[in-house]
């Protein structure tokens, strides 16, 4: 039988980073997060197999400890920045400038 694994206290740490957002705003982050992990993921199997399959999503069941982590911590730090900059185009957005 197949055992598989997930980082849970990693997936907390991102639940709790996106709880101050909308639902659009977190929808928005993590289409962008999953899919630059998707596409750098695609460039390091092209380059070490070219005729391969490109990857269309993110696996959510892993079969090593070290894995589920790894791709948790990574989506964890990338959703960090884009939430940051999010935070930054909202206030960019809500400046007026003073005549």
């Amino acid at each position: 039988m197949n055992k598989y694994y997930r980082a849970q206290e990693e997936r907390n740490g991102i639940i709790k980073i996106l709880e101050n957002l909308s639902f659009d705003e977190k929808k928005e982050v993590l289409s962008i997060v999953d899919q630059s992990m998707v596409n750098s993921a695609n460039n390091v199997l092209a380059n070490d197999d070219p005729p391969g399959i490109p990857l269309t999503r993110l696996p959510n069941k892993f079969k090593s400890e070290v894995q589920a982590k790894a791709v948790q911590m990574g989506r964890q730090l990338f959703i960090k920045i884009q939430v940051d900059e999010l935070i930054k185009r909202r206030r960019k957005n809500n400046i007026k400038v003073v005549k």
